[in-house]
């Protein structure tokens, strides 16, 4: 189940526009290095299968659609659907293995694209027999990112 294996926005007008422009590239800054910070946060307790902090990572209206490895092809409409599948994921990596970390995942070619209050993150997951593409989109909630949508699909190569 390693398959399932799986971090940026008026003194005088003229002050006030040279503030605001680097107010908005500081904003994105922290706004970027924060959603990498969840992805990390993500991935690591996805990896060592720490259930409370894994699902504290996800909206309560989030959605999801899973690799073909999960043998579920619709999509997950909110938080609990998602815990449920995961839920398979994560006592069937325990069977696998004694210790952390369960689950191998080593996110590649890592692409963070922000939108506003949208995060947007993209990345590849090697595996011998498939080649797995995740698509995490996150969105600004209260001053933290949760995560909205999760995309996992693979291509065998």
């Amino acid at each position: 189940m390693n398959k399932y294996s799986f971090s940026i926005f008026i003194l005088s007008i003229g002050i006030s526009f040279q503030l605001s422009a680097q107010d908005t590239k500081n904003n994105l800054n922290a706004d970027s290095i924060a959603v990498v910070e969840k992805l990390n946060e993500f991935v690591g307790a996805f990896s060592n299968l720490k259930w409370e902090k894994f699902t504290a990572c996800f909206a309560d209206d989030a959605t999801a659609f899973f690799p073909p490895s999960a043998k579920f092809p619709y999509r997950a409409n909110n938080k609990k659907e998602i815990e449920n599948i995961f839920s398979l994921v994560f006592e069937n990596a325990k069977k696998q293995k004694q210790s952390a970390p369960y689950i191998i995942i080593q996110p590649k070619d890592v692409k963070v694209q922000m939108a506003g209050t949208v995060a947007i993150v993209t990345f590849l997951l090697n595996d011998p027999a498939m080649l797995g593409r995740r698509t995490i989109v996150l969105q600004k909630m209260s001053d933290e990112w949760l995560i909205i949508h999760l995309h996992a699909s693979g291509v065998i190569i």
